[in-house]
């Protein structure tokens, strides 16, 4: 792996992970709650194929096994699940027209909003959200508002997420646990501690990662907003994939759209930071959008994967095969980590057709197949025709991937 480069820190930013007791913030993202405990039914297993049955399945039911058996339409339907701590199979099915905000009711968790608002150790796999409209008055995520050590897996939402703490397109706060095989199409607004086309703050501990891999995030197109964060005066962390966190691992991932924020603005991650020795990972990464830093400009502007990982020399980082669309940001400063400003012709040119689809990620001067740091096992990658960009396989439908 490539060791980073590292330039002297602009500015300390410290990732804030707790507030004073009592008050509602950071401190509900990674604590596992006890909100409901005493009337958690413990029904194994529920298939349900409607809206109503599955608000009450989630709702009276949180730690059960649910199945999806049919597409649903939730228009006009008053969704309301505060908390889930079960397994959700959404069967590869749809639920389509969603609309929530501020769907829990506990001083702990109030302003968390999502299709959950909170999850701990739950598993959301095979589904897919379309047309959803997420308001929190906090923090909002499309599945999530905050998650502690679940686990999500196959899944697609397409819609709009908006809240003023932190905010992502699929979880706003995720403590450990891991997202796979999953994306985000649409717009993500506000997050003024961070705001992330997939996750908005993520973190993990001094022994495992939180991890994000095979996952995208895309805008309409190359020149649409994915990210709009919060650009007042301050720190505001803004990243195509995730907007702010430590001991992140994150790797086959890519974002297209333009992202915004102020103080640390990346086209995959805003502020990585280093709030213990474990560190965090870049790793395989593709960024097609315009990045905007509002507390840069002119001959300062800023671009590339990374926002300005201030104290990256404190600790353990591996950043490699990294790679943006120069022809979309044309702006010169960029963090020094393995990271390659790229015409749109060189990321669409197939590098390595005799190779394991890895695209760009095999260049034609190995000899072998490995791709990156290690063999792909099942390759994640297709790097299409001669004018095409890479995506990725395996993805959860409608999954229309801009190439």
């Amino acid at each position: 792996m490539t060791s980073v480069v590292r330039r002297p820190a602009r500015a300390k930013v410290a990732l804030v992970l707790a507030l004073s007791a009592g008050s509602t913030g950071i401190a509900a993202c990674g604590a596992p709650s006890t909100e409901g405990q005493q009337t958690i039914s413990t029904t194994s297993a529920l298939s349900v194929g409607t809206i109503q049955a599955l608000a009450d399945a989630m709702n009276n039911s949180p730690t059960a096994s649910i199945t999806l058996t049919g597409n649903i339409n939730a228009a006009g339907f008053a969704w309301r699940v505060p908390y889930f701590a079960g397994t959700l199979d959404g069967g590869n099915k749809i639920i389509s027209n969603l609309t929530t905000s501020d769907v829990t009711a506990s001083d702990f968790l109030v302003g968390h909003s999502g299709m959950v608002g909170r999850m701990d150790y739950a598993t959301i796999k095979n589904l897919s959200l379309t047309n959803l409209r997420v308001t929190g008055s906090w923090a909002a995520g499309g599945l999530a508002g905050d998650c502690a050590l679940c686990t999500i897996e196959n899944v697609a939402v397409e819609g709009t997420v908006n809240a003023p703490a932190y905010v992502g397109g699929i979880v706003g706060g995720m403590s450990l646990g891991s997202v796979t095989r999953s994306y985000f199409k649409g717009t993500v607004t506000g997050g003024d501690q961070g705001a992330g086309g997939l996750v908005g703050l993520a973190y993990g501990d001094d022994e495992n990662y939180a991890t994000i891999t095979q996952s995208y995030a895309q805008a309409v197109n190359q020149t649409s907003t994915l990210v709009a964060g919060i650009t007042a005066s301050g720190i505001h962390p803004a990243g195509g994939i995730v907007g702010t966190g430590s001991s992140v691992s994150v790797t086959d991932v890519y974002a297209i759209g333009s992202v915004s924020g102020r103080g640390s603005a990346g086209g995959l991650f805003g502020l990585p930071a280093c709030d213990n020795s474990k560190g965090w990972i870049l790793n395989r990464g593709i960024y097609r959008g315009n990045v905007t830093d509002t507390s840069l400009g002119g001959s300062a502007a800023w671009a590339g994967t990374v926002g300005q990982a201030t104290d990256a020399s404190n600790c353990g980082v591996r950043a490699s095969l990294l790679y943006f669309n120069s022809d979309l940001d044309t702006n010169t400063n960029y963090f020094a980590i393995d990271q390659r400003r790229s015409k749109g012709s060189e990321l669409t040119a197939p590098t390595a057709p005799t190779k394991a689809n890895g695209g760009i990620f095999c260049p034609p001067s190995q000899t072998l197949v490995p791709c990156g740091d290690d063999p792909f096992a099942t390759p994640p990658w297709d790097f299409g025709t001669s004018s095409q960009n890479n995506v990725l396989m395996y993805m959860p439908g409608p999954n229309t991937q801009i190439r």
